[in-house]
């Protein structure tokens, strides 16, 4: 009866890393999840305005507000803003959550988030890259989301020319060393 007693707490005990591998990636897809439906959402950016204009009209009785609305701004130009400042936010995020697991007493869960870390800060850098050198190419504006298998290019024009995509392409591959075929270009606007 004795034994009967410790045999399920030593099996839980032994499922625990299992636990909270499970608890991890759960965590990390609805990140990801709140991620998608973040950049997914129109985006209203005023540039040199930090919030909505509001007139207050004051009284001895009560303050009354008056809202005027503020129509977004749908020009290229500012998604590419608002694209950079949501990807922040997501990383941002991603980083509290991987430092609290680095901070961790259990040795796979440490292992696994630098492991990710890495990943993340290899993902951050070649995205810059790449950005940066389509900018010194002379394109205006683009952002870069890269994979593991696959980049996506987003670049603000109206069109592309065969040329164009070449170089973007060449610069894409030499960065992340990922195949033409897996690179995704798009134009915005």
């Amino acid at each position: 009866m004795f034994n009967s007693a410790k045999r399920p707490i030593v099996m839980f005990i032994g499922h625990k890393s299992r636990v909270l591998w499970i608890g991890f990636l759960t965590f990390v897809v609805i990140l990801g999840i709140l991620g998608v439906r973040l950049i997914d959402e129109p985006q209203v950016y005023s540039p040199g305005q930090s919030s909505l204009p509001v007139n207050a009209n004051i009284d001895n009785t009560s303050i009354q507000f008056q809202v005027e609305p503020v129509k977004p701004d749908v020009s290229g130009e500012n998604y590419f803003v608002n694209y950079r400042l949501k990807r922040e936010q997501f990383r941002q995020e991603t980083k509290a959550m991987l430092s609290e697991l680095l901070n961790s007493t259990v040795e796979k869960s440490k292992e696994q988030a630098q492991e990710k870390w890495l990943e993340l800060s290899t993902k951050i850098q070649k995205e810059g890259e790449i950005e940066n050198l389509l900018k010194i190419k002379g394109f205006q504006d683009a952002v870069s989301d890269v994979f593991l298998e696959n980049v996506t290019v987003i670049v603000y024009s109206t069109s592309l020319t065969p040329n164009e995509v070449s170089i973007i392409q060449d610069i894409v591959s030499r960065v992340t060393k990922v195949r033409m075929d897996k690179i995704t270009i798009s134009i915005k606007k």
